[in-house]
């Protein structure tokens, strides 16, 4: 009776394991890692059907810093569009790829450098990582489920540790805690010699507007700043903000809220203001 046990059990663990779903073959691995090759060779081909070959209508796609996409024509969409305006270098690289069964799933790193068309627009280089979950389907080839891509990049007009972006937010604040103490000092150093300024679409004759500062006929007794934004571009950025100053013109009171775009410049590691516009807020 015992030896009927064990080989009933025996016959059991068998029929088990040849029920339990394949791990890692070699063949599925290969076949897995071969739809990002096909996806890549469309993308430098610039044939949109090719780039989504491998997938569904119901593939979700995630691209850095745009919104979520489903289905294959709506990538293809994107990928045309993209064809149309720009050259497209791209290399992906596969780190690892794992199939148990009929789902799979794989991931690696990927640089790429979108060229505009437009004569004389800068190139834009990018990297990061990707991962793909895909499935088996009845035919035997393999679709994805969703592919989704993390660049490593700092957002466009920022920098990756946000220093530069805090150096013009320190710089904003500093001109506004001097310009109420008349400290030339700071703003001289903040602001530079051949900047312009405009209020409500005129242009401000700067030396004059200084030297009615200095006089006093230009008298401000504070000037607060929110909502401030920076975006730095290089050894260039922009900040906007939102504005209010109490003040006055030769005993005529001009407080009030304003607008307020600001250009910088970085010079010899330090940031200087070039040009402001500001807008007043009826």
């Amino acid at each position: 009776m015992k030896a009927v046990s064990s080989v009933l059990l025996v016959l059991a663990l068998v029929s088990l394991s040849a029920c339990a779903p394949k791990v890692n073959d070699p063949a599925d691995v290969q076949s897995v890692k071969q739809t990002m090759e096909a996806y890549t060779k469309g993308i430098v081909a610039k044939d949109a059907p090719a780039s989504v070959a491998m997938m569904t209508d119901k593939t979700a796609y995630f691209e850095p810093h745009m919104p979520a996409m489903t289905g294959k024509d709506a990538v293809a969409k994107l990928h045309q569009m993209i064809f149309d305006n720009f050259d497209v270098e791209m290399t992906p690289v596969v780190t690892d790829a794992q199939v148990e069964g009929n789902l799979a799933i794989m991931h690696g790193t990927y640089t790429q450098k979108l060229t505009p068309k437009a004569e004389g627009a800068a190139a834009m280089p990018d990297s990061g990582n990707w991962t793909v979950a895909a499935r088996r389907q009845a035919d035997g080839s393999w679709k994805w489920d969703w592919i989704m891509g993390a660049s490593d990049q700092p957002m466009p007009g920022t920098t990756a540790d946000g220093a530069e972006e805090q150096a013009i937010v320190k710089l904003v604040l500093d001109m506004a805690a001097a310009v109420p103490k008349k400290d030339m000092a700071t703003l001289d150093r903040l602001a530079a010699k051949e900047r312009n300024l405009f209020e409500d679409g005129q242009a401000v004759d700067v030396a004059k507007a200084t030297a009615e500062f200095k006089s006093g006929d230009i008298r401000i007794e504070s000037d607060t700043v929110r909502d401030l934004k920076v975006y730095v571009f290089g050894d260039a950025a922009i900040s906007t903000m939102v504005g209010e100053t109490k003040g006055a013109y030769k005993g005529k009171d001009f407080s009030g809220p304003y607008r307020a775009t600001n250009f910088y410049l970085k010079r010899n590691g330090q940031w200087q203001l070039v040009s402001g516009q500001s807008i007043t807020i009826k």
